[in-house]
């Protein structure tokens, strides 16, 4: 009921913002009345002056999900169904997988093993709102937003010691470096560089600048304003991949897994603050 009322509020505050139309609105909670849209208007305005993000929203929604889909018995690498810290050692290597693994992909991966998806299906379960904003909510984004917020307050310790991880992390910092597509473009494009870069009024963070690595990739999933939703990392990769016109991103693929290994290894030391806020 909570979750319910919670998400009414922030999209009739996203509604009176104009950043959503009318029709998804009713969509959530059926036809209100003007009295009852304003009210929870009122109420946006208010927990958002009070400094609660909508993006918390996706914490009871992951919650139950985890339930739902028997991910308590998901090992994230500190024992099945043991989250507290665990997305802040993430990616690790992990032996029943063969393979390095970032949290997306090790959700991915248990998701197959326990809720009995096929790789198809986790791909569209991924991807349930890509592409779509307001009043849709990803059981997917959930997990990954109640994951992540377990780990909150935790610093980033990705463990480049192991050998397995620290190649990851160097195949990482050379696909954020290469230049690919029919505009040359590369991660470092935007994010590298000692230099200022602006994109209309807003700043880019730097891999090059100290801290900025961190203070960047610590608050995913970052709830976005404009689309009334929360963006996971891998979302972020497929979205800056299109804008550079890369070959289509992959959720849970290599490149992912070596992206985040480079990212969250670079960030190393930075507390975890999920979720983030954007425009």
């Amino acid at each position: 009921m909570r979750k319910k009322l919670l998400l009414a509020i922030f999209t009739a505050g996203a509604v009176a913002g104009g950043l959503l139309s009318t029709k998804a609105f009713a969509q959530v909670e059926g036809e209100l009345s003007p009295e009852e849209e304003m009210r929870l208007v009122q109420e946006f305005n208010r927990m958002l002056a009070e400094g609660i993000n909508p993006g918390e929203v996706w914490y009871e929604v992951g919650k139950d999900a985890i339930k739902k889909y028997n991910l308590d018995k998901c090992d994230l690498g500190l024992g099945p169904g043991v989250f507290k810290g665990a997305a802040a050692q993430l990616p690790r290597y992990f032996a029943d997988a063969g393979k390095v693994m970032d949290l997306e992909t090790r959700v991915g991966w248990c998701l197959q093993k326990h809720a009995g998806m096929t790789q198809e299906q986790v791909l569209k379960f991924v991807r349930q709102c890509w592409g779509k904003t307001g009043n849709c909510v990803s059981e997917y984004d959930g997990i990954i937003m109640y994951l992540t917020m377990e780990s909150n307050g935790q610093k980033i310790n990705v463990n480049l010691k192991d050998p397995r991880v620290k190649k990851m992390y160097d195949i990482g910092k050379q696909v954020y470096y290469a230049r690919l597509g029919p505009w040359d473009f590369n991660c470092a494009t935007c994010h590298a560089g000692k230099q200022e870069v602006r994109i209309r009024a807003t700043r880019l963070w730097s891999a090059d600048r100290p801290g900025e690595a961190g203070q960047a990739v610590s608050i995913f999933p970052k709830y976005l304003v404009r689309w009334g939703l929360p963006m996971t990392m891998h979302y972020r990769y497929a979205e800056c991949i299109r804008q550079m016109r890369w070959p289509e991103f992959i959720p849970h693929s290599d490149l992912a897994v070596a992206l985040s290994t480079y990212l969250y290894g670079t960030a190393n030391g930075t507390e975890i603050k999920a979720p983030g806020i954007g425009r």
